[in-house]
């Protein structure tokens, strides 16, 4: 879509989430003291399908952010913003105060 982000995105992938979610919790521990740096945590978790939009956890504020945000997704229909975002891989994160 053209988009060229002005921030750091870091991609992580890992296994073990069936194994009780080790290698997501092994990334936190090695980082989180960096906790501040991080701005938003996403997981991707649901298998292989049109997606229609994201989950979302943060303040009010926040929210408003990200529906402006999906709004520069309306060329490949990706809009929504619903209220819930969960996963083992992002748990750690959010229960730290980072919106998901």
């Amino acid at each position: 879509v053209g988009l060229h982000p002005k921030r750091t995105l870091r991609l992580v992938l890992w296994t073990g989430e069936e194994q009780g979610g080790i290698g997501a919790e092994q990334y936190y521990q090695l980082h989180k003291e960096n906790i501040s740096n991080f701005d938003i945590v996403m997981e991707s978790d649901e298998g292989t399908f049109q997606p229609s939009g994201l989950g979302f956890t943060g303040s009010a504020k926040a929210r408003e952010i990200v529906k402006e945000i999906m709004t520069l997704l309306q060329p490949i229909n990706v809009t929504d913003v619903y209220d819930v975002a969960d996963g083992t891989d992002i748990d750690y994160w959010m229960r730290d105060g980072v919106p998901g």
